[in-house]
């Protein structure tokens, strides 16, 4: 019965809305469209587009700023798109606090949503209720409270009159009254909230972007500055030197390097969501692939996170009984000794109405109930931790040690065990008192629980094996339970390998940094250790994915590269998410992981192959202005043969198949760059090669015909065809072309046959061969191009097995 309380009245309640605000947590609001929009804009390779756009409108060249601008757009279009599929995507998964509660108010119980209450307020907890604020409580009938969401201890804890409870906790069994303290960002939940609103740490990719994109504008400045310094030398004039140099800047911008990664990382998030994983944001996809240590919880995620029972000791329908009955549902373990005690009587309905109960006490380790058994017998009955029961029964000694010897055999085998004892007392028993269960209990025996492993985790931890990946177990259960699990996964783990919550307490951050090199699982961890544990993880230079659910487990999510939760977890840990496991499986990680590789190796793949091009182009235009000859290529032309013939190849190289092996290969160093020093080794031999044969090639025909239209239509076709043949042997990196499969992105050879197509377009007409200042060339000159681009492809093969021989040295 709980106590009389007039509550709040009405007047009050409005003053203290005013001074308090809200009963809502703090959160980031979500972007609105304009918002999405507009955060595509910020890439340090846009703004350098940007700035290429307001100059060609400056020197007057308005359909380079008309096709620059464009890749801009359906740069921040592709964007926008996947962003607001996945934001949509990630509300529809909201689901956490009870909408209403009910409070005292005006001397009456009302029905009010949770974000209308305010300090004071008098609040009525029943069973099964969600805690809406922090409080006291004033009133408690066996209260026991699960505080699993911010403790991460799944047994519930008992609460007396004058203790605290705080929001997001569920009311496991009893009532309870609690007087309002907190509301909103002033409770717990509500700081472990606000910390994690803190802007996260810039990905390794958003960090390398930005390294490269003020490398490209430092250089483009200096060949701007050489180019103009040396056409005001040669004897240029000033004004047309100066347009000169800034088309040529322009001109070296890879435009289609935007696109492109926007379509990587968006192509890949789709794939990641096929296979059960929603990525929030587009930088994080990529980060999955870089990833070198992944921090993982045992239940849930190695296993399915339902206890079952497997085994037993004592007479079944004894037991089963006794779990039918004596049974409050509310721990995973007693409700899968339900559903097993159903198996075992068939349409049981209970005949022995329960007259008290007693909730399991941490401290004392059991739960008591008291049924009517027989028209003169009432019967209690004792569950709990059988090394706690066992001593209260009537067996002799030699009985008790044999049966725990028994229960030793299935607790090393990583069991959890509930020991079972009941005994009869006459109908005048109405109550229950703990010594009631202390002496002359009648054994009954015990039930074992075990988590299965989840299918695929076996293969999965394989495969993070193969890649060199370290898994790290993070759990607050028994060091012993989880390594049978593990042992169960393929997974031996020595004593060395293993640290306690305790153990970590005792360590200094500079300690456990060390420490933390050689542990492969922490058991009876806390929820603030585990942020401990990814700080000094990321100390160490390891790029780390945490997987948690609680709001306890929402800082160490922020804090890691990659936050990793079910989707069942709560608002606050999926605020701090960078991915969210649909189907809450281990193996969708690692997925996720070869899909991130997958889209680094592209992005780089792609890096090349326009970078190639653009430095090539470079080489050609500055080569000309320093022998003092015409330019042998427009920027008009520069920028068709960057958007439109190697638009199709390079977009297809962005769905270019992820390599067989690619987990089986070691993680990237952290730290490694975007462009490492064989990328620019490769990216500089291609276009000194083709940026110097090209240009000789203009001068041939120059110097032949002294006609600079047909010397330019040469150079530019021949420019735009090389790039087309050897995007083959950049699509496999430093493999060679044979020892992969080649041809098996149909979508690039397509690509590949349309660049051809849209090549021979400038020269189709009089009217377009004028718009592009090209001239009619003769079959011979279109067959000494292709040949001179399968001879470009020869090149860079060969380049690639020289750097190959040279890096095994």
């Amino acid at each position: 019965m709980f106590p009389e309380e007039k509550g709040l009245n009405s007047e009050e309640v409005t003053k203290r809305q005013n001074k308090y605000g809200l009963n809502v947590l703090p959160e980031r609001a979500p972007l609105s469209r304009l918002g999405i929009l507009i955060s595509q804009l910020k890439s340090p390779l846009v703004y350098i587009l940007i700035m290429a756009v307001v100059v060609t409108v400056v020197i007057g060249h308005f359909t380079d700023a008309v096709i620059i601008s464009l890749a801009v757009f359906v740069n921040t279009i592709l964007g926008y798109v996947q962003e607001k599929k996945s934001s949509n995507a990630l509300r529809a998964l909201r689901h956490y606090l009870t909408e209403t509660a009910t409070v005292i108010r005006d001397n009456q119980r009302v029905e009010i949503e949770i974000s209308q209450l305010v300090p004071g307020d008098i609040l009525i907890l029943n069973q099964g209720d969600k805690v809406p604020a922090d409080g006291k409580l004033t009133f408690a009938n066996r209260l026991f409270v699960n505080e699993a969401i911010l403790s991460g201890e799944s047994m519930p804890v008992n609460k007396i009159k004058g203790g605290e409870i705080f929001m997001g906790t569920t009311i496991a069994s009893g009532q309870g009254v609690l007087e309002v303290v907190f509301t909103g960002a002033k409770t717990k939940m509500g700081a472990i909230a606000g910390e994690v609103q803190q802007k996260k740490e810039e990905t390794p990719l958003q960090k390398q972007l930005k390294v490269f994109s003020k490398q490209l504008a430092i250089l483009i400045g200096i060949i701007t500055i050489m180019v103009f310094i040396l056409g005001i030398w040669r004897g240029y004039d000033s004004q047309e030197i100066f347009i000169t140099s800034v088309a040529l800047a322009v001109s070296s911008i890879p435009e289609g390097l935007l696109v492109s990664l926007t379509v990587v990382l968006a192509i890949g998030m789709q794939k990641i969501l096929k296979g059960r994983g929603l990525v929030r944001e587009l930088s994080a996809a990529e980060t999955l692939g870089g990833i070198t240590t992944i921090c993982v919880d045992k239940t849930g995620t190695l296993t399915r996170g339902k206890m079952k029972v497997v085994d037993y000791l004592g007479t079944k329908e004894d037991l089963a009984r006794q779990v039918l009955l004596a049974n409050d549902l509310d721990d995973p373990m007693l409700v899968s000794a339900f559903e097993w005690g159903r198996t075992i009587i068939k349409n049981f309905v209970s005949e022995h109405q329960r007259l008290d109960s007693i909730p399991f006490l941490a401290k004392e380790r059991f739960f008591m109930s008291l049924n009517r058994w027989s028209k003169n017998k009432n019967m209690i009955f004792v569950n709990g931790a059988p090394e706690q029961i066992l001593p209260w029964t009537t067996l002799s000694p030699f009985e008790k040690e044999k049966i725990l010897e028994e229960i030793e055999n299935l607790t090393s085998q990583g069991k959890r065990i509930i020991g079972y004892g009941r005994k009869e007392v006459g109908q005048n028993k109405k109550s229950l008192t703990v010594e009631d269960a202390k002496k002359e209990l009648t054994w009954m025996g015990v039930l074992a629980f075990s988590d299965p492993v989840r299918e695929g985790v076996k293969e999965a931890l394989n495969q993070t094996v193969m890649a060199g990946i370290k898994t790290i177990v993070i759990t607050g259960d028994y060091a012993k339970t989880t390594e049978y699990v593990l042992k169960q996964l393929g997974i031996n783990i020595k004593e060395e390998e293993i640290m306690s919550g305790d153990e970590v307490r005792k360590l200094s951050f500079s300690q456990l940094t060390e420490k933390v090199k050689k542990i492969k699982l922490f058991a009876r961890t806390t929820p603030d250790q585990k942020d401990t544990i990814v700080r000094a993880l990321k100390k160490n230079g390891e790029v780390v994915a945490m997987m948690g659910d609680g709001v306890n487990d929402a800082p160490a999510l922020h804090k890691a590269d990659i936050g990793v939760v079910v989707s069942e977890a709560t608002d606050v840990a999926k605020e701090s998410a960078d991915i969210i496991l649909l189907d809450s499986n281990f193996s969708t990680v690692v997925r996720a992981i070869e899909e991130g590789r997958a889209m680094f190796e592209n992005i780089r793949k792609i890096i090349i192959y326009l970078m190639s091009d653009a430095f090539a182009e470079i080489i050609i235009v500055a080569g000309s202005i320093v022998i003092g000859l015409p330019l042998p290529i427009s920027a008009m032309q520069i920028l068709w043969i960057n958007l439109i013939s190697d638009g199709f190849p390079n977009l297809a190289l962005t769905i270019d198949p992820k390599r067989e092996n690619i987990m089986k290969e070691k993680p990237r160093r952290p730290g490694e760059k975007l462009i490492n020093g064989w990328m620019m080794s490769l990216i500089g031999l291609i276009s000194l090669v083709a940026g110097i044969s090209i240009l000789l090639v203009f001068i041939l025909v120059y110097k032949a015909t002294g006609d600079l239209i047909i010397a330019r239509s040469m150079a530019f076709l021949t420019l735009g065809l090389d790039s087309l043949i050897y995007v083959f042997s950049v699509k496999t990196l430093l493999l060679p072309f044979w020892k992969s499969k080649p041809f098996e992105n149909k979508w690039l050879i397509v690509a590949v046959m349309g660049g051809f197509v849209l090549q021979t377009i400038p020269f189709l007409s009089p009217v377009i061969r004028e718009f592009f200042g090209l001239s009619k060339l003769p079959p011979i000159c279109w067959t000494g191009a292709i040949l001179y681009s399968f001879l470009m492809f020869a090149f860079v093969e060969i380049s690639k097995a020289v750097y190959q021989h040279f890096s095994k040295i």
